[in-house]
């Protein structure tokens, strides 16, 4: 039984590896023959890094059938790509993430394209202003990182933060030179001789959506705990793709520290079936959240497992030390996801997975 799996993000490199290292035939559809390290998208804007690709020789099992193409509609066991090709399948796993075109003349950093069309307008017009919409971790990470690059940037919110990070964060921005206004919005359809910059979130993709699947009003596929889409059991979801129903995702927010347990749990359930088990329950406890201040520096507010805050952070070169190492440590867990867990997974999964070595 082939499982195919759409995207090649996080979630969509952690279930496609965890599956082949257990023995399954995968095909990935992506269209790129690389995979974007997301969190590294603000610094490729700034000029601060040269790229964010990595090649997925680098990182995928060679047992998975790589096919560079996109998924527009998915109808009746079936996925019809661009290219006019049809692929059927007999589990697929949803994982094309977010990051859809914009609707406003404001720049992006949702995909790599995003972040390379900022920089050019940077690169073209070395005084505009910049001016960040959005005080989420994205806008604060772009914004730190523009100010490091030698950038005048103003931070626009429309509300004050309430989190004891969130108001760390934009102190720290403060300090280093950046305009931070709370409790105003700007017009993203007028953006004027500055360079205006959209951080207020990202777009799920149109997918499902568009093949009649059940989705939210943001068009996030609908699944259930063991990740299943209602009505279609041959459907799995991960990623920013998909809203977990239920109180083991309520408190699920768009970032890698979700993407990846939620690819690897898709691949459990599929391995789960497979031998004729029970498929568990997805759960994940959150440890941390950690942002990159630019110039070495960061924050890593330690959490509970619902998210919420704990009254510990790291901040300055040790917050930095640590993030940066947590970035690095996302593309090994990638390249080792069979041996990958994640803090609240269910025990009941474990005797799913049969031992399994690397791909010689």
């Amino acid at each position: 039984m082939t499982t195919t799996i759409l995207g090649g993000g996080y979630a969509a490199l952690m279930a496609a590896n965890r599956l082949a290292r257990n023995g399954e035939p995968i095909r990935l559809v992506t269209p790129w023959p690389w995979f974007t390290e997301r969190i590294r998208l603000h610094a490729v804007a700034a000029g601060l890094r040269p790229d964010a690709r990595i090649p997925l020789e680098q990182l995928l099992d060679p047992r998975v059938e790589v096919i560079e193409d996109t998924a527009v509609r998915i109808v009746d066991d079936v996925v019809r790509l661009a290219s006019g090709t049809t692929l059927a399948f007999d589990t697929l796993v949803y994982a094309v993430g977010s990051g859809g075109p914009g609707t406003t003349p404001a720049h992006r950093v949702a995909t790599l394209e995003d972040a390379l069309r900022l920089r050019a307008a940077l690169e073209d017009d070395e005084d505009a202003p910049v001016t960040v919409a959005g005080a989420g971790l994205t806008g604060i990470e772009l914004a730190a990182a523009l100010r490091v690059a030698g950038r005048s940037v103003r931070l626009v919110t429309t509300s004050s933060p309430a989190g004891r990070a969130s108001r760390a964060h934009l102190e720290e921005l403060a300090r280093r030179g950046v305009h931070v206004e709370t409790g105003r919005s700007v017009d993203l359809t007028e953006v004027g001789s500055e360079i205006v910059i959209d951080a207020t979130g990202f777009a799920p993709s149109s997918l499902a959506a568009d093949s009649g699947l059940p989705t939210d009003k943001h068009g996030r596929l609908l699944v259930d705990d063991r990740l299943t889409a209602a009505g279609h059991p041959q459907i799995l979801g991960a990623g920013d793709a998909v809203q977990v129903l239920g109180p083991r995702g309520a408190h699920l927010r768009p970032a890698c520290a979700t993407a990846m347990p939620l690819g690897a749990h898709a691949a459990d359930v599929v391995l789960a079936r497979r031998d004729g088990l029970a498929p568990a329950a997805f759960g994940l406890d959150y440890v941390a959240r950690c942002v990159d201040l630019g110039g070495g520096r960061g924050h890593v507010q330690l959490v509970c497992g619902d998210d919420s805050e704990r009254a510990v952070a790291l901040t300055g070169r040790a917050g930095g030390l640590v993030k940066e190492g947590v970035c690095r440590m996302t593309v090994r867990w990638l390249a080792g996801a069979e041996r990958y867990t994640w803090p609240g997974r269910s025990r009941a999964v474990t005797g799913a997975i049969k031992a399994a070595s690397p791909a010689q």
